[in-house]
């Protein structure tokens, strides 16, 4: 190990901005110096008392399988339940040592802005001193670089990624959805509604009626519902999905691999959850949903536009309900037009 080698792996880990690859640029860099039979870095879901946790990169990829209680879920595959020494690693926001099936297990909290968000989960030989520090160190500026790329890329209402963050990365996340969606099965391996192929969406989300609440209730109500209504998206969408405020009351959210029945079942869970929501002062509102798969082959000008033209029927019948661009087009109640023509949203 050189000093050189060292200021290298800083700059790995600080060339890198998109979150989502920050966590395996972090156990790559680490993979370098430390040994050790499999590593996995887990962020906490946005919840006050969370019973799972959910993995963001793993070496090797079959780690989470191998070594903790993976959670079947109506969608995703990554989530594990917390364990004793995750809950103690969280809770005392210390490193936490143990014993897994005759490998030492060293689980290292992964603290951003004051507050715990995730869990490095380390299994192997034991670690000496400088080993452990040396983790640590790389920790600590991993977890500094995430609060700086959080500072710019968020909405400072609801914290949720903002517009800009969602103009900049787009166009990744449809390259980062052709690859994904262009991997074989694996031998043997079951989706999890059978063998179907799974997609990346996007979804356009728009609180209805919202310019009334604002002018029956205020401007300040009017920010309470959309503060209730983010924590609400942060409760219904997976980690690993991406949630944004476009503006105004328009949100979007980019939903990682799914079947297209298990797309439609979570947006629909999330609107449910919306209009049974009673939010104060206001009482009762509801949420339109336009919903497209993310086609590699599309550009993404197109795919927002398919998710805008979505959003538009069900704004024009009805609104409170989710609409899937690619099942309007197959039952016939839209045709599919080019990229240049206008959708009105209201």
């Amino acid at each position: 190990m050189t000093e050189h080698s060292l200021l290298e792996s800083v700059v790995h880990i600080t060339e890198e901005r998109d979150k989502r690859s920050l966590g395996r640029v972090l156990i790559e860099v680490l993979a370098d110096f430390i040994d050790f039979d499999d590593v996995i870095l887990f962020i906490l879901p946005d919840q006050i008392e969370p019973e799972y946790i959910e993995q963001v990169a793993s070496i090797p990829k079959d780690a989470r399988m191998n070594r903790l209680s993976p959670i079947t879920s109506d969608y995703g595959e990554k989530r594990v339940y917390l364990d004793s020494s995750m809950r103690h690693c969280i809770a005392a926001c210390a490193v936490i040592h143990g014993d897994a099936g005759g490998a030492s297990r060293v689980l290292f909290p992964l603290v951003v802005n004051q507050k715990v968000a995730g869990v490095l989960d380390l299994y192997g030989a034991e670690l000496d001193h400088a080993a452990e520090k040396m983790i640590q160190g790389f920790i600590r500026i991993y977890c500094n670089f995430v609060d700086v790329l959080d500072d710019s890329e968020r909405d400072a209402l609801t914290g949720l990624y903002n517009r800009k963050t969602f103009d900049a990365k787009f166009s990744d996340l449809v390259v980062t959805a052709g690859a994904e969606t262009s991997k074989p099965f694996r031998d043997g391996e079951e989706r999890r509604l059978g063998i179907t192929a799974e997609s990346y969406w996007l979804g356009i989300l728009d609180i209805d009626r919202f310019k009334q609440i604002n002018d029956s209730f205020g401007h300040l109500y009017g920010d309470e519902v959309l503060l209730l209504f983010s924590d609400i998206m942060r409760e219904s969408f997976r980690t690993n999905d991406l949630l944004f405020r476009y503006g105004g009351e328009e949100f979007l959210v980019v939903l990682s691999l799914c079947s297209d029945a298990d797309a439609i079942l979570v947006f629909e869970r999330f609107r449910n959850a919306i209009e049974n929501r009673i939010f104060p002062q206001v009482g009762e509102i509801t949420v339109s949903v336009g919903m497209t798969k993310i086609a590699p082959e599309k550009h993404p000008s197109s795919i927002i536009e398919k998710a805008d033209k979505a959003l538009y029927f069900a704004k024009e019948h009805g609104r409170n309900r989710v609409c899937a661009y690619e099942k309007l087009v197959a039952d016939g109640l839209i045709k599919e037009r080019g990229v240049a023509d206008d959708i009105e949203l209201f």
